[in-house]
């Protein structure tokens, strides 16, 4: 489910050369807030995570109490 390696990948896979001129103040700029973007989509990936398994444990829990109200259900 997780994207997560094959996001890091594609991030190593581009080049960071150092930009030298006039557009370089621009161009660290711009690449700040590419950087920034991803960072904010890694913290929404890993917080949708922690999500489905927070989901996850409820579905048990709520699974385990129907089970063990069965029995009652009949005796009654």
């Amino acid at each position: 489910m997780t994207l997560l390696p094959a996001y890091l990948s594609a991030l190593a896979a581009k080049p960071r050369a150092a930009p030298r001129g006039p557009g370089a103040i621009e161009q660290m700029r711009a690449e700040l807030r590419e950087l920034r973007d991803d960072l904010d989509t890694l913290k929404t990936q890993k917080e949708i995570k922690l999500l489905l398994n927070e989901l996850d444990e409820e579905k048990k829990m709520r699974l385990s109490l129907q089970v063990s109200q069965e029995p009652l259900d009949v005796k009654l």
